[in-house]
C-alpha cells in the first residue's frame, strides 16, 4: 500500500498554484485593513497606482514566472479593466432595479420620466498607460511597513493539526540560505561579497535567515544581511520574536551555549544534533544512550557571549541515535521530561528536512534565488512580498490538506520541477535557463575529416 507524502502533496499543488490562475486566489486573500494607518498618516492625492494598487500588482508579479515591470503594468491593467467591467455590471445592476421600481409604481409621477445612467467612477473610467515609469514610482513610494504588514497578515493565526504540535509543543524548524542580487552600486555597498576584507568582482548576496512552522510550512520569521554577518548572532535576535512554549529544531550550527541558554530563558524548548564532544557532567542515566547531563559555560567565552548571557550551568538530555543511513549522532535537547522517549525524540529531529524542502520552494517556484530590485530598501520590499505570496499560497494549501500524514524521503523539488534548472546570469541581472547556441554555421564541417587530413599531411 502506497503512503501518502505530505511534501510532495503539498508541493504538487504549490507548484499548480504556481502554473494556474493564481491571481484571483491571492486577491481574494489580499487585505486592504493594513493600509488605514499608512493612509491616514501619508495623505497623497488621488493616483492611479495608489499604495492599495501598487502592493496588490506587487504580490500578483511576485507569483509570475515574467517579474519584469512591463509584465506587472500588464497585468494591472487587465485587472483595471476587470475591475471596471465588474463595477459596471453592479451598477447596471442597481439601475435596473430602479427602473423596474418605478414602472411597479400604480401612479404615474407628473413631469419628464427619470432618467437612469450608469456612471463608472472617473479613477476607473480614465485610461490605463503601458508605460513603466509610473508604476516604478509608485514602488519606490510605498511604504515599506505595508509590505511588512502584508508579510505579517499572511500568516495563520493559531494552525493546530496532527502535524503542527508535538506533545504540545508548537514546532518551528530555523536556517539560512544566500540570495543573488543585481550588481548595483548602492547594493554593492551593503551587500558586497568580501574575500579577506576585499571585496571580489562577484554579485552582491545576501544571508537570509528563516524560521518556518511545521504542519503549515509557512515561513514565520525572517532576516536578512550581507553573507559576513554572524549567522548565530543574527538567529539569536530572531529568538524574541518566537512564541514561548514553542518547540524549536536547528541544526549542528546552532548547538551553542548562547543560542541554548536564550531559548531556556524565553521558554522556548530545543533540539539539535552535538557537533562535537564537550565536556559534561552524568546527572542521571534514563536507559542506554540516554541520560540528563549538566554542561557549564565554556571557559574560553567570547565578549559577545559575556554581554549578552552570564555563566552559569545548565541540564540538557543527551541521546545517542542512529540515521536511517547508518551514521551514529547524538541529539541535545532541553526538555528532560523522561516520558518522552528517545525514539520519540529521533522521530522527530527526522522532519527537520522540512525546512530544507521550504527554501528549494523559496528559491526556485517563487524565484526568490536572484533578487531584482537594485537598492536595499526595494529589496526588502520585494521579498517581504514574495515572502508573503508564499505564505498565502501555503494558507490557500493548508485549508485542503492540513491532515495528510508527511514521510520526508528525499527533496522531492528536484526530482519533480522542471524549475530548478541551472539559471545563467548576464551583468545586467537577465536570467537564461541555457546557454546561447552562437550563430549558425554556413557550412557543415566534418570535423572527423579535418582530423583525419591533419594527420596524413
Amino acid at each position: 500500500m502506497m503512503k501518502q507524502d505530505r511534501s510532495l502533496a503539498i508541493s504538487t499543488k504549490l507548484q499548480e498554484f504556481k502554473m494556474g490562475d493564481v491571481t484571483g486566489l491571492l486577491e481574494h486573500e489580499f487585505t486592504t485593513t493594513i493600509f488605514s494607518e499608512i493612509n491616514e498618516r501619508t495623505k497623497r492625492r488621488n493616483r492611479v497606482f495608489s499604495n492599495n494598487n501598487t502592493l496588490l500588482t506587487m504580490l500578483l508579479t511576485s507569483v509570475q514566472e515574467d517579474k519584469t515591470l512591463q509584465n506587472s503594468v500588464d497585468l494591472f491593467y487587465l485587472l483595471h479593466q476587470k475591475r471596471k467591467e465588474q463595477i459596471r455590471q453592479e451598477l447596471e445592476q442597481v439601475v435596473q432595479m430602479h427602473r423596474d421600481k418605478e414602472c411597479e409604481q400604480l401612479k404615474k409621477q407628473v413631469g419628464r420620466p427619470r432618467k437612469f445612467k450608469v456612471q463608472i467612477p472617473g479613477s476607473l473610467e480614465k485610461g490605463i498607460s503601458l508605460n513603466t515609469a509610473a508604476y516604478s514610482k509608485a514602488r519606490d513610494r510605498l511604504p515599506i511597513e505595508l509590505t511588512e504588514s502584508l508579510f505579517n497578515s499572511s500568516l495563520i493565526g493559531q494552525a493546530k493539526n496532527s502535524y503542527s504540535h508535538w506533545h504540545g509543543y508548537r514546532v518551528f524548524e530555523g536556517d539560512g540560505t544566500f540570495v543573488q542580487m543585481q550588481d548595483t552600486p548602492t547594493l554593492r555597498k551593503v551587500y558586497e561579497v568580501r574575500h579577506n576584507g576585499i571585496g571580489s568582482e562577484g554579485y552582491p548576496q545576501g544571508l537570509l535567515e528563516v524560521v518556518i512552522e511545521r504542519g503549515t510550512g509557512q515561513l514565520f520569521r525572517f532576516r536578512l544581511s550581507n553573507r559576513h554577518e554572524s549567522e548565530l548572532a543574527m538567529f539569536y535576535e530572531m529568538l524574541d520574536e518566537l512564541p514561548a512554549g514553542s518547540l524549536l529544531m536547528l541544526d549542528d550550527l546552532y548547538n551553542c551555549f548562547e543560542i541554548i541558554t536564550k531559548c531556556q530563558r524565553l521558554g522556548i524548548e530545543l533540539v539539535v544534533p552535538a557537533k562535537m564532544i564537550i565536556k559534561f557532567e552524568v546527572v542521571e542515566k534514563i536507559s542506554d544512550g540516554d541520560e540528563i547531563i549538566r554542561i557549564s559555560t565554556p571557559e574560553n567565552r567570547s565578549k559577545w557571549l559575556e554581554n549578552n548571557e552570564p555563566a552559569q550551568k545548565i541540564l540538557l538530555r543527551r541521546m545517542e541515535c542512529r540515521s536511517p543511513d547508518g551514521t551514529d549522532y547524538v541529539l541535545i535537547t532541553t526538555i528532560l521530561n523522561k516520558n518522552i522517549t528517545k525514539e520519540e525524540f529521533h522521530m522527530l529531529y527526522l522532519t527537520r528536512w522540512d525546512i530544507e524542502i521550504s527554501i528549494e520552494e523559496i528559491k526556485t517556484i517563487m524565484d526568490v534565488n536572484v533578487l531584482r530590485s537594485k537598492t536595499p530598501e526595494m529589496v526588502l520590499k520585494e521579498l517581504n512580498v514574495s515572502l508573503a505570496a508564499y505564505n498565502l499560497i501555503r494558507k490557500i494549501i493548508y485549508a485542503s490538506i492540513k491532515d495528510l500524514p508527511f514521510f520526508p524521503k528525499g527533496d522531492f523539488i528536484r526530482q519533480f520541477y522542471s524549475n530548478n534548472q541551472t539559471l545563467l546570469i548576464d551583468k545586467k541581472g537577465r536570467v537564461y535557463n541555457r546557454w546561447s547556441p552562437g550563430r549558425r554555421r554556413v557550412e557543415i564541417v566534418n570535423s572527423e575529416a579535418n582530423t583525419a587530413s591533419k594527420a596524413t599531411t
